[in-house]
């Protein structure tokens, strides 16, 4: 038994809710079900993922998939009376009415979720040339799907953010979320501390919704305030994928890791930079006020005469010192007259 699906992220085994059904439900019931994260619904009847293979069938839907485990003797809904298998079938079909479209809305049609988070996604993880074909698809059919529900809603054909219709959306999601809320209430699983295939439905819708990484996250936050059904999807992860759990969570620390000794690594740069610009600033700095200092020194003498008084006195000590060698020079010259007249 094998199945192929979209792979692991966020903390959970595939991104893809009717994936999740089925790998949910294979760990509920003990059945031999190998996953394989293919990322590649070429092959698929359908043009979709899963695809589950067994003995040479391939089934696609979620429902067609139960039938054959039960088939096998793999159930994990042996011990509901038929009330309760009544009760799963009603919420199975209220969740594929509410949740379901509301899931194809927040990733497809949300603009903000579409461009920064979903088609980035499948972009990344489809091959080379799916990766330009499928998300377009997926889009198509999101945009159909939530304009035959509610059609009604919408002016002039829109389905965007901001319409009557996402608030339609949103209030059928929210008020399929508090009802599986107050059904839940304490218990591990929505039939006592046994999992079935309600609580496989559940955790396909649901695990996406919280742990998924959705810019616009109002939904989110509404599904994070219902604290039992935040509880039902960390110990459904936990319990029956814990190696999924524990290699997000390693990945998350390494991340962590990389960017505090990236932010490190940058501060040490920037404080050498600062180091190294400090001396020639300085110097420079010295420079040009001393320059100023002189040119202003300089100015100031010039304005205040001060250039011309020394001119002055450098002139007159020059006309000084001219005059006494002129009277040295006739003391000189008088000398040998007195003395020829003594004789």
């Amino acid at each position: 038994m094998e199945v192929e699906c979209w792979s692991e992220d966020w903390g959970i085994p595939s991104v893809d809710p009717e994936s999740l059904k089925v790998l949910a439900f294979a760990k509920f019931s003990g059945a031999p079900v190998v996953q394989k994260s293919t990322n590649n619904p070429f092959w698929s009847p359908t043009g979709n993922l899963p695809v589950f293979r067994h003995n040479g069938m391939v089934l696609t839907e979620f429902s067609s998939v139960v039938k054959h485990l039960k088939s096998c003797n793999y159930s994990a809904d042996y011990n509901l009376t038929s009330k309760q298998i009544a009760e799963a079938g009603a919420f199975t079909n209220l969740m594929e009415e509410k949740l379901g479209p509301a899931l194809k809305y927040i990733f497809w049609i949300d603009t903000k979720n579409h461009v920064e988070l979903t088609r980035p996604w499948y972009g990344k993880k489809l091959p080379f040339p799916l990766g330009l074909y499928y998300p377009n698809r997926y889009e198509k059919e999101a945009v159909k799907l939530i304009e035959s529900i509610y059609s009604q809603y919408s002016e002039f054909g829109e389905i965007g953010n901001d319409t009557i219709v996402e608030t339609s959306v949103y209030k059928a999601a929210q008020e399929c979320m508090t009802l599986l809320s107050n059904r839940l209430g304490d218990n591990h699983f929505m039939f006592g501390r046994s999992a079935s295939s309600l609580d496989a439905v559940m955790y396909g819708y649901l695990a996406p919704l919280l742990k998924a990484p959705l810019p616009n996250n109002s939904l989110q936050n509404y599904l994070n305030n219902c604290g039992n059904l935040v509880k039902f999807v960390v110990r459904i992860s936990q319990n029956y994928f814990p190696k999924v759990v524990k290699s997000y969570d390693e990945q998350q620390l390494n991340k962590n890791k990389q960017s505090q000794q990236q932010q490190h690594s940058a501060g040490d740069s920037n404080a050498t930079d600062d180091v190294d610009e400090v001396w020639p600033n300085q110097t420079r700095n010295k420079v040009i006020a001393g320059a100023v200092a002189a040119t202003a020194m300089m100015g100031y003498a010039y304005t205040s005469g001060l250039v011309d008084v020394v001119k002055n006195i450098e002139i007159r000590f020059s006309d000084q010192e001219y005059d006494d060698e002129e009277e040295e020079d006739e003391d000189e010259m008088v000398e040998p007259d007195e003395d020829e007249g003594g004789e």
